[in-house]
């Protein structure tokens, strides 16, 4: 899954700054620091010149506030219900737990549309070939797509049993370190 996909998905849920977009991005995949805060902002001005996002006023201590285009919109929609059958395992449950985080999201759909792709996967090499690593790789591809569908079962059993959706986090992280308690 794209930076660029989870800003615009987080974007979705109305407008947010930064740092804000960082946070939700990272905590809704379940990717704690794996994210530049400085790639956000890069996207963020990549997706202002292709008129995906627009600043949308300022946050009461001034920090810029980014909000979607109607192309943008259009994105995130197609986003919400594509799966991507080259996606890293990574890359796979970061966009169904993103998604699933999303209130009204059709997350139901984009897991019908995973478990169409991880069904879609070869059941053995091709006959004519001798090539060991052929076979691993077919192996290896067929354990994996057996994986996903297993983890799908578990994430449907888990949105059954509650709700996992949530609005963005107002919640302001605290800036810079903590000062230093003198032991005197």
């Amino acid at each position: 899954m794209s930076v660029r996909s989870g800003i615009l998905a987080v974007l979705s849920l109305g407008p947010a700054y930064g740092s804000q977009v960082h946070g939700e991005v990272e905590t809704r995949m379940q990717r704690a620091g794996t994210i530049n805060v400085g790639q956000i902002y890069s996207t963020l001005d990549r997706l202002q010149s292709h008129n995906v996002v627009i600043l949308d006023g300022m946050t009461a201590d001034g920090l810029p506030l980014y909000a979607l285009t109607a192309q943008g919109r259009a994105e995130v929609e197609a986003w919400l219900t594509q799966a991507d059958p080259r996606a890293g395992w990574s890359d796979f449950v970061g966009h169904v737990l993103l998604v699933a985080s999303l209130p009204g999201a059709p997350v139901d759909d984009l897991i019908e549309a995973y478990r169409r792709a991880h069904s879609m996967v070869p059941g053995q090499p091709d006959d004519r070939s001798d090539d060991p690593l052929a076979v691993l790789g077919t192996s290896a591809t067929r354990i994996l797509s057996g994986s996903a569908l297993r983890w799908l079962d578990e994430v449907q059993d888990a949105l059954a049993q509650g709700e996992y959706a949530r609005p963005l986090d107002s919640l302001r992280p605290r800036r810079g370190r903590r000062p230093r308690l003198d032991a005197t």
